[in-house]
């Protein structure tokens, strides 16, 4: 489920926005604070997909916690979107912090309906349900889920096997990946990912699956037999 922090020292200003952030997908989790120092706990705490920060707050720049924010790994590209009264500076936020969008208060309801619209209806609802998001350095991955036959836990790195290319990464392990999947992923083995749509046979007397497109079978291991077997049998 997508999560929002909103950092705003105006509680009625914070309600608001939170108010419009339900009116367009009331299933968007949303934590308030007015303080910079507790966005940083609540963010070691729990992965956001999106934040709207108050430039002016009480204890902190509002562009210095967007700049602690953009040094950590998971939130390079992260969609940030500014709350000013000040909007001569909405060019230091675009060079400086590479911020989505600004809100000008005070604000006109509709105005910022349509700028949170526009995000989470086509970015962190849309990467949610189709795409995996995954972060490498500076850069970042938008991978179609559908197009994900198996990914591999192999020498400390996790190769992720599309139907088009193959792709390795140094910063994820299968857990943190798996939280990330729909429900067509599982977990077979201690190194294996499989996408359910790609079976194509499961040998059940050497507990091996068989994928489209893979030469190669992956293995069941011992301990994941029972948990997935009512899930991955009925394919036989």
């Amino acid at each position: 489920m997508a999560k929002v922090l909103i950092v705003e020292d105006d509680l009625l200003t914070g309600k608001g926005l939170e108010a419009i952030i339900n009116s367009i997908n009331s299933k968007i989790e949303i934590d308030i604070t007015g303080y910079a120092g507790k966005a940083l706990n609540y963010i070691k705490k729990a992965n956001y997909d999106m934040f709207l920060l108050d430039i002016q707050l009480k204890d902190y720049s509002g562009f210095e916690l967007a700049k602690e924010i953009r040094n950590i790994d998971n939130y390079k590209l992260t969609p940030i979107i500014f709350i000013t009264a000040i909007p001569t500076r909405e060019l230091m936020a675009f060079k400086e912090i590479h911020c989505y969008d600004y809100i000008v208060k005070p604000f006109k309801e509709e105005e910022v309906r349509n700028t949170l619209r526009t995000v989470i209806n086509h970015g962190i609802i849309v990467e949610e349900k189709v795409y995996l998001k995954l972060k490498q350095k500076d850069y970042s991955y938008l991978v179609k889920q559908d197009e994900i036959i198996y990914i591999e836990a192999k020498n400390k790195k996790v190769f992720i096997i599309t139907i088009n290319e193959s792709i390795d990464l140094s910063t994820y392990t299968l857990k943190q990946l798996l939280d990330k999947l729909t429900t067509n992923f599982i977990r077979c083995h201690k190194g294996y990912i499989i996408n359910l749509n790609y079976i194509k046979k499961i040998d059940k007397a050497n507990n091996d699956i068989y994928l489209h497109g893979i030469e190669l079978p992956i293995p069941v291991g011992r301990k994941y037999r029972d948990y997935i077997g009512s899930k991955i049998y009925e394919f036989n």
